[in-house]
């Protein structure tokens, strides 16, 4: 139920994209493609568990990825039908054959998900024992190859800013909402927390660098901001990211050192985190909207 309260935050951002891009965009296909993107990141931060004294539920993993893998191929059917100027429902298994082999991010997501699938199956019904760190491998390079696709990754230099930019704030954001379901009591928070917290600054370091280089390299001077659908929505998304920021200076100066002292109880740590998982779920859904905008 934890997972499934931030989905209401994540199409928020996306339907404020699209009341500040309209008519140009986001494209339809960004509805299945937020979701994918979302839960991509949860599973992310639940493989990346172990890295703050934490253990993930596999059959919560397989869960997740089975999402993760259905949104995608709706996804891919839904662009089929935008490239095909027919109806989603009259799209032929041929053109969706045909369009998710050349969709090279669809296809390495979905490759992606179904190989995290397999994981937590032999996790649960074998006696195969594989680290749960490579979902978190597996499940950044679903959300890098779903980065480097949008309209920021066609230059020389976009990919490598983009690809970064995603990676970061997917660690940001999907190691805290792991911590969210997998964390319990004072002692855990105690534990997880700090480390967490320790962590965080170079992810938003980077998130604030690739972010302003990439937003350069894409408008066409500050007025775009203003002008143009684009722009209007990645104002919108630094603003937001500026008011999560300050959200996280101020747990960083409160919350950590109170929880880390056994000060806090579990609930309310939740609270805390709730409060930034929020913001980073808007977030998210406006850079899932900025992605599918033209510039």
């Amino acid at each position: 139920m934890r997972v499934v309260a931030g989905v209401p935050a994540l199409f928020a951002g996306l339907l404020v994209s699209w009341l500040l891009a309209r008519p140009d965009g986001p494209d339809t296909v960004a509805i299945p493609a937020t979701l994918a993107l979302g839960v991509c990141v949860v599973v992310l931060g639940l493989g990346l568990l172990p890295t703050v004294d934490a253990e993930p539920s596999s059959r919560l993993i397989g869960a997740l990825a089975g999402v993760w893998v259905v949104a995608t191929l709706i996804s891919a059917w839904v662009r089929t039908a935008d490239r095909s100027g027919t109806d989603v429902l009259e799209v032929s298994a041929g053109d969706f054959g045909e369009v998710l082999n050349s969709g090279t991010s669809e296809m390495v997501a979905l490759v992606a998900g179904l190989l995290i699938v397999v994981w937590a199956v032999l996790d649960l019904l074998t006696a195969v024992e594989i680290p749960v760190l490579v979902v978190g491998v597996l499940a950044a390079v679903g959300v890098l190859a779903t980065a480097i696709a949008g309209h920021a990754g066609n230059d020389a230099f976009g990919p490598f800013l983009v690809g970064a930019h995603a990676l970061a704030a997917a660690w940001w954001c999907g190691l805290l909402v792991a911590m969210v379901i997998a964390v319990r009591g004072r002692s855990g928070w105690a534990r997880s927390l700090p480390v967490f917290s320790q962590r965080a600054p170079w992810a938003v370091g980077v998130i604030a660098v690739t972010g302003v280089v990439a937003a350069l390299t894409e408008i066409d001077g500050l007025s775009a901001l203003f002008t143009t659908g684009y722009g209007r929505i990645l104002l919108a998304k630094v603003v937001i990211l500026a008011a999560l920021v300050g959200v996280a200076l101020w747990h960083r100066r409160r919350w950590v050192p109170a929880a880390e002292r056994h000060r806090l109880t579990e609930a309310a740590s939740i609270r805390n985190a709730v409060v930034e998982l929020v913001l980073m779920a808007v977030v998210l859904g406006l850079a899932a909207g900025l992605s599918a905008t033209a510039p």
